[in-house]
């Protein structure tokens, strides 16, 4: 009988994996679900008797040109003149036209459109007659657009997401005019906004906003100084690579993170935030006035253009930048600025301490990276954490970059030999290190045992060795080699008794 019972509750069990319990979720739930995933995926629901009814209510809507069945991206880039996929502006009317949910979470839309033919017109000041269809249909696209992004906006909107690809033209006037009632929506929370352009009239009224992110937007006059002004929760900031501005102000007294891609050829920024905790800046980073940032905590800096470091001028102001973010706790920088700290101790310039317990390089690790390694240790004398990550491609600097090091030539495999001068943060406070990528290198794994060697108070040292990749392909390390590299860094002298090195 007992065995019968346990028979029965195996069938049972079995019964039970193979019951359908979805269907018998409440609507509420299921609704959640299909709005998690793309639009289309919840559409095709339709053919389901459980869920035909449901999809309407969705409050995330999401509609990606380049996801939709059949789409040819190629096609539609390349095209001179307008030429829009009719049967994804189809789709996206259907949805919005039989959408019935009380409110809308999130409305995204991916989009190839621009404003190329009516640009063109504006400059020429003449317009072709085979040019007014074109014309018509660039202006007849926007408005419907905007209808859309109404749409959203009446039922209470949290969450904006639009980006439009260059369509015929990279010129920046040609992308889409962003509607100015968007920057008068108090119930948005987040907004995300790609290749278009913002031309702002007065102060907004983005009261509930706490995200803002910007790429690749042109932003004419003061439209930033409007914006910023009218968004007093603001916490999140991106401007990534945006141009059309004269002089751009960034003042927020809430503001927490800050993300700023700066083009070469781009004005002057001032950044004046007090409550900012991280701040992260890329391309022409020397433009950068900050000033009243004295909360930041964590500070990432990646310059990828040429820098001349003979022009004294150019000293002065990487020096004046690099003084405002010396209290950060942490600090991430480039291989480039391995090469100015190289510099300066080359050529016996000063360099700013830092205050810094984690620092992060993100490095080539070429010869001329080795001076500028030893002067960022000696200028951060509270490092605590120190992360190495060595890139993929031996990348050599270019000849303008290191025409100024000829005259101070070394021999790498004896520079960390020659180091006879104790440094702060090794001696008293370094206690893990983390190295990964190409480090298989010898002068890399000089630099290793120069760590083991002079950090007296190191805790663990983790190495990522299983595999490194070349310029030419992939190569996976030799288990030999792999042994031989561990049993010389176990072995090798170490200032820590307690220093435990790792290997993964």
């Amino acid at each position: 009988m007992l065995f019968y019972r346990r028979n029965m509750s195996a069938r049972q069990r079995c019964c039970n994996f193979n019951e359908d319990r979805i269907s018998g979720l409440l609507d509420a739930i299921l609704i959640h679900i299909l709005s998690l995933l793309p639009t289309i995926d919840s559409l095709n629901t339709i053919l389901i008797r459980r869920f035909n009814h449901l999809w309407p209510f969705i409050h995330t809507l999401t509609f990606d040109q380049c996801m939709f069945s059949g789409h040819n991206c190629v096609y539609y880039s390349q095209a001179n003149h307008p030429d829009y996929d009719e049967r994804f502006l189809n789709f996206v009317r259907h949805v919005l036209l039989l959408n019935k949910s009380p409110t809308l979470y999130k409305l995204c839309l991916d989009f190839h459109f621009s404003l190329s033919h009516s640009v063109r017109q504006r400059v020429s000041s003449r317009t072709d007659r085979w040019q007014y269809d074109y014309l018509r249909s660039e202006k007849r696209m926007a408005n419907e657009i905007g209808t859309w992004i109404q749409f959203a906006l009446n039922i209470n909107l949290k969450v904006l997401d639009l980006s439009f690809s260059a369509h015929g033209t990279f010129e920046p006037q040609a992308y889409y005019d962003l509607p100015n009632f968007v920057l008068s929506s108090p119930h948005l929370v987040e907004l995300r906004l790609a290749y278009c352009k913002i031309n702002a009239k007065k102060k907004s009224e983005l009261k509930a906003l706490t995200t803002f992110y910007l790429d690749n937007v042109m932003l004419m006059d003061q439209s930033m100084d409007y914006i910023l002004s009218g968004c007093p929760v603001l916490e999140e900031l991106t401007l990534w690579f945006c141009y059309g501005h004269r002089r751009l102000v960034l003042l927020n007294s809430n503001l927490k993170t800050l993300v700023l891609g700066i083009r070469w050829f781009g004005t002057r920024i001032h950044v004046s935030c007090p409550t900012l905790l991280s701040l992260d800046m890329s391309g022409t980073v020397e433009v950068l006035d900050i000033t009243n940032v004295a909360s930041i905590v964590e500070v990432s800096v990646n310059r990828m253009e040429k820098f001349d470091f003979k022009e004294y001028n150019d000293y002065q102001e990487m020096r004046i930048l690099l003084q405002t973010i010396t209290w950060a706790k942490t600090l991430k920088l480039c291989s480039w600025f391995a090469l100015v700290f190289s510099s300066w101790q080359l050529t016996n310039l000063p360099a700013p301490t830092f205050s810094c317990k984690m620092l992060h390089l993100q490095l080539d690790f070429v010869k001329w990276h080795l001076p500028g390694i030893l002067n960022l240790l000696k200028h951060c004398p509270s490092l605590e954490n120190l992360i190495i990550e060595i890139t993929a491609y031996y990348d050599y600097p270019s000849r303008n970059t290191t025409s100024w090091i000829h005259p101070y030539d070394f021999d790498r495999d004896e520079f960390w030999n020659m180091v006879d001068t104790p440094v702060q943060c090794l001696t008293h406070h370094l206690m893990t290190v983390e190295v990964a990528g190409f480090v298989m290198e010898k002068h890399v794994i000089h630099f290793v045992e120069y760590l083991l060697r002079s950090s007296m108070v190191l805790e663990e040292m983790v190495i990522f060795a299983e595999k490194q990749t070349w310029i030419y392909g992939p190569i996976t390390l030799m288990s030999g080699k792999v042994q031989e590299f561990e049993e010389r860094l176990m072995n090798a002298p170490k200032a820590s008794a307690s220093a435990a090195v790792v290997f993964y």
